[in-house]
């Protein structure tokens, strides 16, 4: 366990190289979670990440009378839901956590859930969802950090909803109320994220009947009967490769990263190419070789999918440091991410800009030094920084890669990295003084 002393160790100036297995996706094992208390019986998840948000997921779920059970990759539920409100004490760690009150309101017609945490990477509103319920007749208030939902009829009936924005948590949570409403209901302008369609495919096998998810138009049918659960495999996940793509081409070096969808990386792997690294796209692979590349400047906006994902910016950002020439990169999704390019002036960069247009100056040496990661993506594209940095860094945030990633020292060391977990007191300092 991480504790907020823990960091990295990492030696930079090395390119990585060898193979890398991505795991389960993050994003989507925490909202098949939350879809799978839906029904009754027992359900699987096979290719489950082994990261510290499932854990609180496991809290959440013994809140409300469900047991969740992991062993390794995989994680069985059973139980079934007999209360209608959570505390702050599991929900304040992860954002999916709001997945719950469409469940419960699907399951009770009420609900009452804490305002959910997870990064803090600027305002993330629920408006959108808070306006997906009233569309089904639910009557929502913010009182003292709490979303409180009742429904004004029970069950309620399907509907016709239109999003201003594709949100990935205000489809799902839509997905999941119309799966307990009586008749049809159509998403429109919905979320085509993979989550979305994996979480679709769950639903589908437990019994309800959901077309169109991965286009902006979603339509799902309620059973007639009682949904039960199911065995399903978590899709890969793609931003784990994505950054494990970037660190490759950031630190000029050869891998093939497998257990991968070529389709979900669509927009990294171009934005790499027409930058001059050479990949080849397999059936579940990608082959990787920026050894003695030129490399150009990249220009980014992170957009919903198929769009390129603001959870990669923070990666793109951190390889225009070794581009030759200008790149630009925009991110109105959450510009909150560029916040590690605070960070890496601590490590010598200089001649960048935030602004609607975020200018990054290539060809810069960076230098080690201590680093802090406040979020997922953040910390972890300090320790690419770090990777391509002269001398030893410190990266602080351990915690937090945790959350969203599954194994990752020992991945990076795998190709070849230089990364330690580390106490705040070296562990031979920590041994003699025990000594003494």
């Amino acid at each position: 366990m991480a504790t907020n002393e823990s960091y990295l160790r990492v030696n930079g100036g090395k390119a990585l190289k060898g193979e890398v297995e991505i795991s389960g996706s993050k994003n989507s094992i925490l909202a098949l979670i939350p879809a799978m208390c839906l029904g009754d019986g027992e359900g699987v998840l096979t290719n489950a990440p082994v990261i510290s948000d499932v854990d609180a997921m496991k809290g959440i779920l013994g809140e409300i009378g469900i047991q969740l059970i992991c062993n390794h990759s995989t994680v069985k539920i059973k139980g079934n839901i007999k209360y209608n409100v959570l505390s702050k004490q599991y929900v304040s760690q992860i954002r999916a956590s709001n997945l719950f009150l469409g469940v419960l309101l699907a399951k009770f017609g009420k609900a009452v859930v804490p305002l959910s945490g997870g990064d803090k990477i600027g305002n993330r509103p629920i408006d959108i969802h808070l306006y997906v319920f009233e569309k089904f007749g639910i009557q929502s208030e913010v009182v003292d950090g709490y979303v409180k939902c009742k429904a004004t009829h029970f069950p309620y009936q399907g509907q016709n909803i239109f999003l201003r924005f594709p949100s990935v948590g205000a489809t799902e949570n839509a997905m999941l109320v119309a799966s307990a409403a009586e008749g049809e209901t159509v998403i429109y302008n919905a979320a085509m994220e993979p989550e979305i369609v994996d979480m679709a495919i769950l639903l589908n096998s437990m019994g309800v009947k959901i077309t169109g998810a991965g286009t902006p138009v979603i339509r799902i049918k309620p059973s007639d009967k009682r949904l039960i659960r199911a065995d399903h495999e978590v899709i890969p996940d793609r931003l784990e490769a994505g950054t494990f793509l970037f660190m490759l081409a950031a630190t000029k070096g050869t891998g093939i990263i497998k257990n991968i969808i070529p389709e979900h990386l669509v927009s990294a792997i171009t934005i790499l190419s027409d930058s001059g690294v050479s990949i080849k796209t397999m059936e579940n692979s990608l082959h990787i070789d920026a050894r003695n590349c030129e490399l150009k400047p990249i220009q980014i906006e992170a957009l919903p999918f198929p769009g390129f994902p603001t959870d990669l910016q923070p990666f793109a950002s951190v390889y225009a440091l070794n581009c030759n020439g200008t790149s630009t990169i925009k991110d109105t999704i959450h510009s909150e991410r560029f916040n590690h390019l605070h960070e890496l002036s601590k490590m010598g960069m200089v001649n960048w800009s935030i602004s609607s247009n975020t200018m990054i100056q290539g060809m810069q040496k960076l230098t080690g030094t201590s680093l802090n990661g406040t979020d997922i993506r953040m910390a972890v594209s300090l320790v690419m920084a770090a990777l391509i940095a002269e001398g030893e860094s410190r990266v602080y945030g351990l915690n937090h890669i945790l959350r969203g990633y599954d194994n990752f020292v020992q991945k990076l060391n795998k190709l070849g990295a230089e990364v330690v977990i580390m106490d705040k007191e070296p562990y031979d300092i920590i041994v003699q003084m025990q000594c003494m």
